[in-house]
């Protein structure tokens, strides 16, 4: 078999093996967990906080609940968010903006899985914002631990994949018809 045949075969399975490997990965169970390791592994001076955490946060009336910010972008915002999220989309929002926030206040960010939104959470910290958490999992994680999402102030089901591929990673019930 000639040279160029063999490595054709051979980025072929590996092509092959690479996307199994993605698929299978990218369930709402599975997934998830990963998205959540790997923003951990790059994100280690970001806090995070658990969707439970949050969740008793917001219902406890005893303590200032914190801003929420939806780090995605207006597509997918468009489609469900955590109710009375603030919408700041970390590809275009500018420092300016971000300087309005009181530096007093808790904020926690989220976006799908958690990179987005620790990209904004640092930015909010190197602006004199000291309490910032990411939601761990971001809206994925959320949503599929059953927590409410809205379109406007309708509660509705599902969440807006980010990417196709991505769209695996929400229970089946979440995704987007």
């Amino acid at each position: 078999m000639p040279l160029w045949s063999k490595i054709t075969l051979g980025l072929l399975a590996a092509t092959l093996v690479a996307g199994f490997l993605l698929w299978w990965l990218m369930d709402h169970r599975r997934g998830t967990a990963w998205a959540i390791s790997v923003v951990r592994d790059r994100f280690p001076d970001v806090r995070h906080i658990s969707s439970a955490d949050l969740q008793r946060w917001l219902s406890d009336a005893s303590r200032q609940p914190p801003i929420v910010i939806d780090a995605r972008s207006a597509e997918e915002n468009a489609v469900s968010h955590l109710p009375e999220a603030l919408h700041l989309d970390v590809e275009s929002v500018t420092d300016e903006t971000l300087q309005r926030l009181d530096p007093s206040r808790s904020y926690v960010t989220y976006c799908s899985a958690g990179y987005r939104a620790c990209q904004l959470a640092r930015r909010l910290h190197s602006l004199g914002i000291a309490d910032v958490a990411n939601l761990e999992g971001g809206i994925f994680t959320w949503a599929n631990e059953g927590h409410p999402v809205v379109q406007g102030e309708r509660p509705v089901t599902a969440v807006h994949p980010y990417h196709s591929l991505f769209s695996r990673m929400l229970k089946p019930e979440r995704r987007q018809p």
